[in-house]
């Protein structure tokens, strides 16, 4: 027994340095260039939770349990669920989007990848608003709901919305009962996608003058301007205009892609993270741990969990989020429900398939014209049917 004991020390002390090595790796993790290097990451599954997140912060709107139904507002009661998701949203987007301008320094193409992720979608499901579900659901006459005297008008409606202009966000008699969700408002969360086109061009502005090729200087230079604009005035007691926070988690995103060969990501920090932010959420300094926490868990879900891929790496999140806010007000139209995760559960019923199809039949096909021999072939073979 003595010659078996002394055989199985060198297994035992392999498996004590296995576990002493995963510790170590879990608390140090790697950096977030390693992790965007690895070529695996769950950022599809995150945008897409961030999405429905937004979903289910919206369908409390319209119920009396708003904030018994809120699963972040339970642990953190200074925020709600949608803002999260939106604050998830667009630091996802910074990352990226710098990522990218950083990767392929080619301003027209940048732009015109960024105009077909934002746009095509955008304009299906503004028209199929306004002149297929409008006309179905309005409580005014078809002659009433087209006059082009109303300022109210599908024409105008679709024309602001698609220039991404400050218009109506209305239709004629069209979800105006009071069980709805936000009476009278067609579509209300597309006025973050013109946040989200602004901060491309800020992007574009910062990659044409090179400012990349000095992450330290250019991240300090991000990081004052939203501490002068949005920090100092928290301390003051000054509440930040909301969009202005967004942007905040866009530049926050935008520094990540920056130093992302010094910040690690690893699940030690998260939970400190994590711990701390909880500790803090009945104190004054509830916001800025939430920030911090929320910032860096988009990084941490994107890289450190193993989750199984998207089905056909669908990107269901854009399709979700244009067209979450008009289904749902169609749900409680149809169905007078108030309760919201009854709102939420039938939404996802129909939302789900309506993103689908806008990834596939849409977005992803509009996506492959980013490259310019695509988007020439594309614009010849238009051009050449057109003449014919």
């Amino acid at each position: 027994m003595a010659n078996q004991a002394m055989q199985d020390l060198p297994a035992v002390h392999e498996s004590r340095r296995r576990w002493r090595t995963a510790i170590i790796t879990m608390m140090t993790g790697r950096t977030l260039e390693a992790c965007v290097e690895s070529g695996r990451d769950n950022i599809l599954q995150l945008r897409l939770m961030a999405a429905l997140m937004v979903v289910l912060g919206h369908s409390n709107i319209g119920g009396p349990g708003s904030i018994r139904y809120d699963p972040v507002n339970y642990f953190l009661p200074h925020t709600w669920v949608h803002p999260i998701g939106l604050m998830i949203f667009f630091t996802i987007s910074g990352f990226l989007i710098s990522l990218s301008f950083v990767r392929r320094p080619q301003l027209l193409r940048f732009l015109r990848a960024r105009a077909l992720r934002l746009w095509p979608a955008l304009i299906v499901c503004l028209v199929l608003c306004a002149f297929v579900l409008g006309p179905w659901l309005t409580s005014v006459p078809l002659h009433e709901y087209f006059s082009t005297s109303r300022p109210d008008n599908p024409y105008l409606y679709v024309a602001y919305r698609a220039s991404m202009l400050k218009g109506v966000n209305e239709l004629p008699g069209l979800f105006r009962t009071t069980t709805s969700v936000a009476p009278g408002a067609v579509n209300t969360p597309l006025w973050s996608l013109v946040v989200e086109a602004t901060m491309y061009l800020w992007v574009a502005g910062a990659g044409v003058l090179r400012l990349f090729r000095f992450p330290w200087l250019t991240s300090i230079g991000i990081a004052t301007l939203f501490s002068v604009t949005l920090l100092w005035p928290m301390i003051q007691g000054i509440a930040p205009p909301y969009v202005l926070m967004i942007e905040g988690f866009f530049g926050a995103g935008a520094i990540a892609c920056l130093l992302r060969r010094h910040i690690p990501v690893s699940t030690g920090l998260m939970l400190l993270l994590a711990a701390a932010c909880f500790a803090a959420r009945n104190s004054v300094h509830a916001t800025p741990f939430t920030w911090l926490a929320v910032a860096y868990f988009v990084f941490w879900f994107s890289y450190v969990p193993r989750l199984p891929p998207m089905p056909y790496q669908a990107d269901l999140s854009y399709g979700a989020y244009i067209w979450a806010w008009p289904v749902q007000q169609t749900v409680v139209l149809l169905t007078h429900l108030n309760e919201p995760l009854y709102i939420f559960a039938i939404t996802l019923i129909f939302l789900l398939p309506i993103s689908a199809a806008s990834w596939f039949f849409i977005e992803k096909p509009a996506l492959r014209l980013k490259d310019r021999r695509r988007f020439r072939t594309a614009r010849r073979d238009l051009a050449e049917s057109v003449a014919i």
